[in-house]
């Protein structure tokens, strides 16, 4: 685990966009989500709900995500 993925990750809850998450780190769409799918490789768990439809997280994710913040806030 990265700190940077956890802090792609709070981002990326934050805007609620992979989109202006990535520019927001001056990468690109698709690097930045390798960076997210490799969070959750590291959790086990898909966090973020894909698809067509708005942006969400699943309830772990949502969870995870005080996690994320409290990890990164430690570090």
């Amino acid at each position: 685990m990265q700190l940077k993925w956890l802090e792609d990750f709070i981002v990326l809850a934050q805007e609620r966009s992979f989109t202006r998450a990535a520019e927001l780190f001056h990468v690109t769409h698709p690097s930045f989500g390798r960076r997210i799918r490799a969070l959750e490789a590291w959790a086990g768990t898909p966090l973020v709900e894909r698809g067509g439809g708005p942006f969400s997280l699943f309830l772990v994710g949502l969870s995870f995500l005080e996690t994320a913040g409290q990890l990164a806030r430690n570090l």
